[in-house]
C-alpha cells in the first residue's frame, strides 16, 4: 500500500460515517477521471463534434456583428 492510500485509510477511519461516504465518492469520482483522461476521453460523449459537424451540415458559420461597446462613466 503507498503512503497516500494509508493516509487516506486512516482519514477515512477517523470520519463519522457520513463524511467518510463523501470523502470515498470523491476519490472515487477522482479515480474516474483519471481513467478517462488515461483513456483518451475528453469529456464528450462518444463522436459527439462529429455529429455536430455532420447535423450543421455545409452551412457556413457566421457570427453578426456584435455592434459598439457601451461607454460609461469612471465613478
Amino acid at each position: 500500500m503507498t503512503a497516500i492510500a494509508i493516509e487516506l485509510d486512516q482519514k477515512l477511519q477517523s470520519l463519522d460515517p457520513g463524511t467518510a461516504a463523501s470523502v470515498e465518492r470523491l476519490v472515487r469520482d477522482a479515480l474516474s477521471l483519471a481513467d478517462q483522461k488515461a483513456n483518451g476521453a475528453t469529456g464528450w460523449p462518444a463522436n459527439f463534434w462529429q455529429k455536430i459537424r455532420e447535423d450543421w451540415g455545409d452551412a457556413p458559420f457566421e457570427r453578426p456583428p456584435q455592434g459598439e461597446l457601451e461607454k460609461r462613466e469612471d465613478w
